[in-house]
């Protein structure tokens, strides 16, 4: 079976121009936005949850290596005169704890 979005392209193409026309590209179109927000949600570590209609998307609280190296020499920086900046960031990383 064709993709979805490829069926309503075609859909589209066949269609007489107008209003029927349009909405079969409007839909090819937003599922198109919607798969690119599930790829971008999947290489993200993130929750995503539906209640009530709405949706949610959390971040989890997870920096790669080279965020929290940034973030190191960041609190190393800001430690020379610019103390509330300096802790700030410290209670950043520590409320994300330690790296997995």
């Amino acid at each position: 079976m064709d993709d979805i979005v490829e069926r309503l392209n075609r859909a589209g193409d066949l269609a007489i121009p107008g209003e029927p026309c349009a909405i079969l590209y409007d839909a090819a179109n937003e599922i198109e936005r919607l798969r690119l927000a599930i790829r971008r949600l999947a290489e993200q570590d993130a929750t995503l949850s539906v209640q009530g209609g709405n949706v949610t998307v959390t971040m989890d609280g997870t920096l790669t290596d080279e965020e929290r190296e940034a973030i190191v020499a960041a609190v190393a920086f800001f430690s020379r005169g610019y103390g509330t900046t300096a802790d700030t960031l410290r209670g950043l990383l520590e409320r994300l704890g330690p790296q997995p």
